[in-house]
C-alpha cells in the first residue's frame, strides 16, 4: 500500500510492498519568487541536478538518516530539463525501512544539489512517511 495524505506530502507505505501504477512515484515542484518579474515560477531541474530523498528517524532528526538516495535529473530517466521531476518508489526502497512490529513515523527531505531542501520542515511541520509492517516479517 502507498497513500498520500491529503495535505500531499505524508506518505502512508507498507514495508516491502510492490507500488502500484499512479502511486510508483514521489512527484514534486519546486516554486520560486522571481524578483524580476514579481511573480512565482517553477525551478527548472537541470539534467545534472541532483536530488536526495532523505530519511530520518522522527525523535532524531538531526542526529541520524535512516538512508539516502542520490540521483541526477539524468539518472532518473530525463533527457530534457524539467519542472516536475519523478522519483520511483519501488519495493527495494520498501525494504530499505527498518523492520518493525507497528507502524513508525519517519520524516523525510527533498534536497537539490545538497544545498536547497526542497519539501522538509516548514510552517506545517515535518514531512512525514508512515510505515506499516509487512505481513510476514517472521
Amino acid at each position: 500500500m502507498i497513500r498520500i495524505d491529503e495535505d500531499q506530502t505524508t506518505l502512508h507505505i507498507t514495508r516491502g510492498d510492490t507500488p502500484k501504477s499512479q502511486y510508483n512515484r514521489l512527484c514534486f515542484y519546486f516554486p520560486i519568487y522571481n524578483f524580476e518579474t514579481e511573480e512565482e515560477e517553477n525551478y527548472e531541474f537541470g539534467l545534472d541536478d541532483n536530488i536526495s530523498l532523505v530519511v530520518f528517524n522522527k525523535k532524531g532528526y538531526t542526529k541520524q538518516e535512516i538512508f539516502r538516495l542520490d540521483y541526477t535529473i539524468r539518472d532518473l530517466g530525463y533527457t530534457e530539463p524539467t519542472e516536475t521531476p519523478e522519483i520511483p518508489l519501488t519495493e527495494a526502497l520498501m525494504k530499505k525501512f527498518p523492520l518493525a512490529n507497528k507502524k513508525q513515523t519517519y520524516w523525510y527531505d527533498i534536497v537539490l544539489n545538497d544545498t536547497t531542501t526542497v519539501i522538509g520542515m516548514d510552517d506545517e511541520g515535518a514531512k512525514k512517511i508512515i510505515v506499516y509492517p509487512e505481513a510476514d516479517e517472521s
